[in-house]
């Protein structure tokens, strides 16, 4: 009851909780500085000739700058136990204890772990990518990637929907914002229609004007007469644009396409069906 009562006792915790608070501060400005540091190194390389790719160097600042924070704080607690003259050294050993023991049911934590770390050092896709994760083949989630950690992946779908799913049941990627997308194009026009004079006509509409179409990555290629069907022949034109962007690119360019073939009197056909009139009367009479 002396000791409670003993105003050195308090004394000596009032500046064990006034150390801690100082060194929870210090940790939080420790943190800012560095995170501010890790984003303008990566703002000065995207600069370089070595600034890869934006979305890489978002999802490095993004995973660097967590890694940084779970580090800093857990050496933090460290020293605020150490400060309080708590055994770290044997919660630490017990904990490891306890860490082996539960380390069978935490398999899955660690394997989302590794899987992780080597999405991110194969750059298998990055934030704001376009991908669909699969697992054995089969589809777990479409989408733009939101974010990206060593545990797991947030993917927004095409209807907003939000996917968390753990690396670790990701085995297949798709990843749709690599490379340039292709879309093949079909022009529906009466089978009665000189084919040759509209590709012709196309081939020159594409020379004077694909370049108003700013997603296109070249000229569209006119591929020619695709096929016969319900009194339409089929032309195909083969578009190149940037990643993601042909399904827009398509709209577009098919409406830009109908307004230019009905310049020259050609209109977009639409199926036919051959309709015969048969002669019941005389069926009605056998």
């Amino acid at each position: 009851m002396a000791e409670i009562k003993n105003p050195d006792l308090w004394i000596g915790i009032g500046a064990r909780i006034l150390a801690a608070i100082a060194l929870i501060i210090v940790a939080m400005i420790v943190i800012k500085i560095i995170n501010r540091i890790i984003g303008n190194f990566f703002i000065v390389k995207g600069r370089s000739r070595l600034k890869g790719t934006d979305k890489r160097n978002q999802t490095l600042v993004s995973v660097l700058q967590n890694a940084v924070t779970v580090f800093i704080w857990f050496v933090i607690i460290m020293m605020i136990l150490e400060s309080f003259s708590l055994p770290v050294r044997t919660l630490l050993a017990g904990a490891g204890v306890v860490g082996l023991a539960i380390g069978f049911g935490a398999q899955s934590l660690v394997k989302d772990i590794i899987t992780g770390f080597f999405i991110l050092l194969e750059n298998q896709f990055d934030k704001g990518d376009f991908i669909r994760a699969n697992t054995s083949g089969a589809t777990v989630a479409e989408g733009e990637v939101l974010s990206f950690g060593l545990r797991a992946t947030r993917i927004q779908g095409w209807e907003g929907e939000l996917f968390i799913i753990p690396n670790g049941i990701i085995n297949e990627v798709v990843n749709f914002s690599r490379y340039n997308a292709i879309a093949m194009l079909d022009i529906n026009v009466a089978v009665e229609e000189d084919v040759k004079r509209i590709e012709n006509i196309l081939e020159s509409y594409f020379t004077a004007h694909w370049q108003e179409e700013e997603t296109l990555i070249a000229k569209p290629e006119v591929l020619g007469l695709q096929g016969i069907q319900n009194g339409e022949a089929i032309i195909r034109v083969m578009l190149e644009t940037q990643p993601m962007e042909h399904f827009g690119a398509t709209r577009r360019m098919r409406q830009a396409i109908k307004s230019h073939l009905l310049e020259h009197g050609i209109q977009i056909s639409v199926p036919k069906m051959d309709i015969q009139q048969f002669d019941t009367t005389k069926n009605k009479g056998e």
